[in-house]
């Protein structure tokens, strides 16, 4: 019996051990890990420049979004045609895009059809929307060139080296390395984009989310090193709003209060504040997504995320504006790049009086 108490004692000992360091280092991470250096900030994202306002990828939707809803950040997904064009555009197939059959890589750019002039909005179930003036498929040659500057969110839909080494070498030709998060949920994907350009920021796989969750329920996450740059996690709650009647009506009746409660267990886990906390003290922001009501809004906001993905940018950037409590993570991501560039541009004007002060000295040793 004193033996069995004995190693209560211990365990008990030491997992009270384990959970008080690892609290501490979830609040503390620069102490085994260098924060991450950040080089833009988002709060308001335009997902496909705004799927439920404007026909979704195309330049009208994207011009929208920035120069009337002033987004900080345009979401787009990439994939090649036959003729080798790497072409923004979501679905593979054309059926729900364009309203026939076939398949992008199947076609020539030039032999792309228009987007239909009603297109279904993906995560609005049952909704549609009336595409504007705008029904062709861009290439990403034309938006990089339209908005120099602008960070992009830039999903690579296909595992092709070749689409991976096109849209690399536009971001290098457009200067957009430091500006240009790209990914997949697909691990191998993600994978190779860090091998081919580990510059460019990246998102977390499905795989790799689902391990940060692990990590995180079982104390080990502040200890794991982390390569990816930023959390962009789906937002399970919004399968649990009205709105996703639609989605509901097609489960079967038995998996529906099963389904509902694992959306709900995800959704404490994925948005929990304590874990977008962390990554954040971990130089990683947290981008939500597709969130487009309300309610939503509040709730990726209020659990620390720095942005949020929308279908519909004139309704985020209302809510934004009538609540300024949201940019909280935003401001202070752009605080510290401000203190960054001042920090930078001392040092460089630093380097040059010193390398001005040697020159006169050495031309005074020659006279």
């Amino acid at each position: 019996a004193q033996a069995w108490y004995l190693w209560t004692a211990v365990v008990g000992g030491c997992l009270l051990g384990y959970a008080t360091i690892s609290c501490l280092l979830l609040r503390y991470p620069s102490v085994l890990h260098r924060r991450k250096r950040r080089t833009f900030a988002a709060a308001h994202i335009s997902h496909r420049g705004g799927a439920g306002e404007l026909a979704e990828n195309t330049m009208e939707a994207f011009r929208a979004a920035v120069e009337q809803h002033g987004t900080h950040m345009l979401e787009l997904d990439c994939q090649m045609t036959r003729d080798g064009c790497v072409v923004v555009a979501h679905d593979e197939q054309l059926d729900r895009l364009c309203g026939c059959e076939g398949r992008i890589d199947e076609l020539d750019y030039d032999q792309l059809p228009p987007i239909s002039a009603r297109l279904g909005i993906t995560f609005s179930p049952g909704a549609e929307m009336a595409s504007g003036t705008d029904r062709r498929i861009p290439k990403l040659e034309e938006v990089l060139r339209a908005f120099p500057g602008l960070p992009m969110n830039v999903d690579v839909k296909f595992d092709r080296r070749d689409l991976m080494e096109s849209i690399l070498r536009m971001l290098r030709e457009h200067n957009r390395l430091d500006v240009t998060v790209w990914g997949n949920w697909s691990h191998r994907i993600v994978t190779q984009l860090a091998r081919l350009e580990p510059r460019v920021p990246r998102l977390f796989s499905l795989r790799r989310i689902g391990l940060v969750l692990l990590l995180f329920v079982t104390g080990l996450l502040p200890f794991v090193p982390i390569s990816e740059t930023h959390y962009e996690p789906p937002m399970p709650s919004v399968f649990l709003d009205p709105s996703a009647k639609e989605f509901w009506r097609r489960v079967p009746c038995p998996l529906r209060c099963l389904l509902r409660g694992l959306f709900w267990v995800l959704d404490c886990l994925i948005m929990s504040p304590m874990l977008i906390g962390h990554l954040r003290l971990r130089g990683i922001p947290t981008f939500a997504w597709v969130a487009n009501t309300e309610e939503q809004f509040v709730r990726a906001f209020r659990a620390g995320c720095e942005g949020v993905m929308t279908d519909y940018p004139c309704r985020l950037r209302a809510f934004i504006d009538s609540n300024p409590w949201c940019l909280r993570a935003y401001n202070e991501t752009v605080e510290s790049l401000q203190e960054a560039a001042a920090t930078t541009n001392a040092t460089e004007g630093d380097r040059l009086i010193k390398k001005e002060d040697q020159q006169q000295q050495q031309q005074t040793l020659e006279h």
